[in-house]
């Protein structure tokens, strides 16, 4: 029986990842959401994109959590590109998953409006 219910649970387990928590390089990267003004006269370095939550674990992880994990993989993304500023457009929709994509810009003087919070609808979409 012990080895019966470790075939179910142990693939379930390796299956179900971790959100990406923050990094001390990926907190230097500033996030901005809709304010084009923000990043006037920055250089942009790439386009990243951010994505946490499958189809057999997103039931695992709150909403909140894997937004929080998708900001957190793209802030990385973006430092490892020279950037400071994130610039994120509309999430993709998924109901199963969170998919964000931005540009990353370096700046040499950032002056926008940084929210430490970023307030996100999720809404499921049918195939």
């Amino acid at each position: 029986m012990k080895k019966a219910l470790f075939s179910v649970v142990a693939p379930v387990l390796l299956l179900s990842g971790c959100v990406t928590f923050p990094t001390p390089e990926s907190n230097q990267v500033d996030v901005v959401w809709d304010d084009i003004n923000a990043i006037q006269g920055c250089e942009l370095k790439g386009t990243v994109i951010g994505s946490e939550g499958h189809f057999y674990d997103y039931w695992l992880h709150a909403d909140k959590d894997m937004v929080w994990g998708t900001l957190n993989q793209m802030r990385q993304k973006a430092f490892d590109l020279d950037a400071n500023v994130l610039y994120l457009y509309q999430p993709l929709g998924f109901s199963t998953s969170v998919t964000m994509f931005g540009n990353a810009y370096a700046c040499d003087s950032f002056t926008g409006n940084v929210e430490q919070t970023v307030e996100v609808e999720v809404t499921e979409t049918s195939l």
